[in-house]
This record gives C-alpha cells, structure tokens and sequence, in this order.
C-alpha cells in the first residue's frame, strides 16, 4: 500500500491559480511524510472567498516558487500513485497549472477517496472530505493543504481496509473503480466502473 495523497488550494475560481499544496506520503500502509508548500500563482489575486477558505493571503506567497518552479520537487515527491479527495479538482488544478507553466502532463495513475468512500459506505448522507473524517474519527483542520492530504490519506487505508484490499490497485478487480491516469497530451478520470 504506498501512494501519495494530493490537496490543493487555490487563490481565486480559476484552477491554474494553485497556492498551496500538501502532499502525504504512505509506504506500506503507513505514513510516513507529510508536507505543504506554497505556490505563487500568477497573477498575484486572491478572490476574499478563497482567502476566507483557507486563510492564504498574497503577501503569504509573495517569495514563494511558481508552481513551475515547485513541479519538479513535487514530481520527484510522488511515489506511487495519486490519491484525492474530489479527485477531479486536484488533478484539474495540476492540469491547469501544467498548461499554464508550458509543461507536460507526467504520467501517473490516481484514485479518487470520494469515489472509494462511496463503494465503501453507500447510503451515506454526505461525502464531503470532513464529513467522512468526523464519521470516521479523523481528526485534521479543514481546507489546510497538508491536513487534507493527510485526512485524504488515512480516509483512503480505511477504505481500502473496509474493501478488504491491500493496494489501491486491487480496487480495479475487486471493488469496481477504475483509476483515473494523467498521461502526456491527456487524461481519464478515476470513477466507480458501472
């Protein structure tokens, strides 16, 4: 069981305007790293919605790297596949921030926990990331890049626990998920397989 759980924030509405991430690592079902960074986006505007998100504001990024800048520390940081919560998001935002920086999509496989979350505990009333964490005993604080990668993490091993799996690559045969793959020129989204 080793991937990388992914969470960003973002500045304004756009998904090219990244300005924090966290990153958690996971090597044999364990944790083992977690860490944030911040990104300067450009241009330099944060909508006052997102600042009262997440409590990002310009002056915090103003000698911070360009997600161009970060890429290859944060690509270097992945091991194994991607895993997110609301995956469509995360992995538009790095989409996004490719695109604008002029770089080439890598190619990786990812999971999406609200997908997993789904199959594991169908019928619940909500599957919001600090929902399934209070359900779930997870403790973190909402919309902080690297406690929401944590939370993504630890919500994933349980769900992967509850589905009887030992790696999130067992999902596809035994739990009906289909991961999702960033790929050069291209993606496919992870999703429940009907």
């Amino acid at each position: 069981m080793n991937f990388t759980a992914i969470d960003f924030e973002t500045a304004n509405g756009s998904r090219g305007s990244a300005c924090a991430v966290g990153l958690c690592t996971v090597q044999r079902g364990r944790i083992v790293r977690s860490v944030q960074y911040l990104i300067r986006p450009d241009p330099l505007y944060f909508a006052p919605i997102n600042i009262s998100i997440h409590g990002i504001r310009p002056q915090d990024v103003t000698n911070a790297p360009s997600f161009g800048e970060l890429w290859p520390e944060l690509l270097a940081s992945i091991s194994g596949p991607l895993v997110a919560h609301n995956a469509s998001f995360d992995m538009s935002v790095i989409r996004s921030c490719l695109d604008q920086a002029g770089l080439h999509y890598p190619e990786v496989d990812y999971y999406c926990t609200r997908v997993l979350a789904k199959l594991a505990w169908p019928n619940l009333g909500s599957y919001a990331l600090d929902q399934l964490a209070r359900r779930l005993g997870i403790g973190f604080r909402h919309h902080r890049a690297e406690e929401d990668a944590r939370a993504c993490a630890e919500l994933a091993l349980v769900a992967c626990r509850s589905s009887a799996v030992a790696s999130l690559s067992e999902l596809d045969q035994t739990a009906g998920v289909r991961c999702g793959r960033l790929y050069p020129g291209g993606y496919r989204p992870c999703r429940a397989k009907r």
